[in-house]
Order: structure tokens, then sequence, then C-alpha cells
């Protein structure tokens, strides 16, 4: 935006007068700090960063149990039971690993998420 443009906004918006309006794009160009060198800019970087305590620990989120994968997880199980050996469920609600003439075999449940609307 030009001075005379963004003088003519201050005038609109704020209701001032051309004079008050000129004082404060004036201050604003004042105010501007003048150019720094590349060793000024990163301590200026550096300092802009806020201290962040680092986790000790990971944090440990719940997921809430989805009902629909639990069943399609258990139906895909009981069918394996019926025809395979050794079924055992590995990560709840997502694998499921079992033996099938002497080799193992895992299968994956994905449940894909949305897509996104642009």
């Amino acid at each position: 935006m030009t001075k005379a443009q963004t003088i003519e906004l201050y005038m609109k918006k704020l209701d001032l007068t051309y004079e008050e309006a000129l004082e404060m794009w004036q201050d604003e160009q004042d105010d501007n700090l003048p150019d720094l060198t590349p060793e000024q800019e990163k301590v200026v970087r550096a300092m802009a960063q806020g201290d962040r305590k680092k986790e000790t620990k990971p944090r440990v989120r719940e997921r809430k149990p989805d009902e629909n994968r639990i069943f399609v997880l258990n139906l895909i199980e009981a069918l394996l039971t019926n025809h395979v050996n050794d079924v055992v469920v590995t990560i709840p609600q997502r694998e499921i690993e079992f033996n099938f003439m002497g080799e193992q075999y895992r299968l994956t449940l994905a449940k894909p998420r949305k897509p996104k609307d642009k």
C-alpha cells in the first residue's frame, strides 16, 4: 500500500483527521527497525524462540475403541480359527497373526481416513 492509501485507510477506519492519520503513519515509519547484519538476525531469531522443556517420557494417548473395527477383527478371527492354527490378535483393533501349513501370516486391518474437502 502506498502512503496516501494507508493514510486514507486510517482516516476511514479510525475516524481520524488527515493530520492525525499522517502523524500515525509517520510514527509507524519511525518504529521500523533498521536493517540487521546476518549475525544480528541470528541473535534475534534465537531470542524469539521460546524456552521449551523437553519431555522426559513420551505422552500416552488413549484411543477411543472403534466398535466397527473390533467387530470386523473378531469376525476375521472367528473365521480363521475354524480353518487354521495359532490365531493370535497381536495388536488389538488392527493385526492378527496365524499359522497356515507351517508358515506364518499376518493380516493388518486398515481404515483409511476420509479425504479432506478442498
